[in-house]
């Protein structure tokens, strides 16, 4: 009951769809925030990948094709179980239908895009940090073009991510369903990004990045509205 409350109040009935969303964004930061599961779960994770590695290679120099599968094994390891929570933490909380009633499905949708797409740039910003500290990573011919590739390939996997939690919040044994249907969409990710890092390692120059940064790109755009047409047929069934 405290939580219907503490919604209704944050999420009050705006008529403007901007306002909308940006009271679910910042509904979002600040369950987060108070609760500390995913911020928790995110953290433990990348310090536990980084550190079992660091201690079964004891400072042998990575190759650059072991960096770029190793970085983003863990970056699927550490972001599929805290973003795919958005909309399946609702369900849970019996907190699903309240929102449906305070906000537009778009709003809903987007916002909590938005705020997992956020999550998950910190989450891979913060996984990259942690392997260069601990792992004797090769150098980076082209820093930037491997920054802003993590930055893409983090809305990437919050658009796919987000799609499925949409899909199955109201499944039974959505649990289970999740890391089984979540592995095919996010292949795609894995690869582009992988043949990006690649580049990134090897080639001080933009040439090699591009390819698999637009492909990226385009397959996060797709998700996402994607996403929004399938959610907001299966919130109206």
């Amino acid at each position: 009951m405290s939580t219907g409350i503490k919604l209704t109040k944050l999420l009050p009935k705006l008529h403007s769809p901007i306002r909308q969303l940006l009271a679910v964004v910042e509904k979002e930061f600040r369950s987060e925030l108070r609760q500390r599961v995913g911020l928790a779960l995110t953290f433990l994770s990348v310090v536990s990948v980084s550190f079992i590695l660091a201690l079964s290679l004891q400072g042998v120099e990575l190759s650059s094709e072991l960096f770029a599968a190793l970085l983003w094994l863990a970056l699927f390891f550490v972001l599929s179980p805290t973003l795919s929570r958005s909309f399946i933490a609702e369900a849970e909380r019996g907190t699903y239908a309240l929102l449906r009633s305070l906000t537009s499905i778009a709003a809903l949708y987007w916002g909590k895009l938005i705020a997992n797409s956020l999550f998950g740039i910190v989450a891979s910003i913060t996984s990259y940090a942690l392997f260069a500290s601990f792992l004797r990573t090769p150098p980076v011919a082209n820093a930037a073009g491997l920054i802003i590739l993590l930055l893409v390939a983090a809305f990437g996997f919050a658009a796919a991510l987000t799609l499925l939690s949409a899909l199955l919040a109201a499944a039974q044994h959505r649990g289970m369903l999740l890391p089984i249907v979540a592995l095919p969409i996010l292949i795609p990710i894995l690869l582009f990004g992988i043949n990006g890092t690649l580049a990134a390692l090897r080639d001080p120059t933009w040439e090699g990045i591009m390819p698999p940064l637009r492909l990226l790109i385009a397959y996060g755009g797709i998700l996402s509205i994607l996403g929004f047409w399938l959610s907001e047929w299966v919130w109206q069934e």
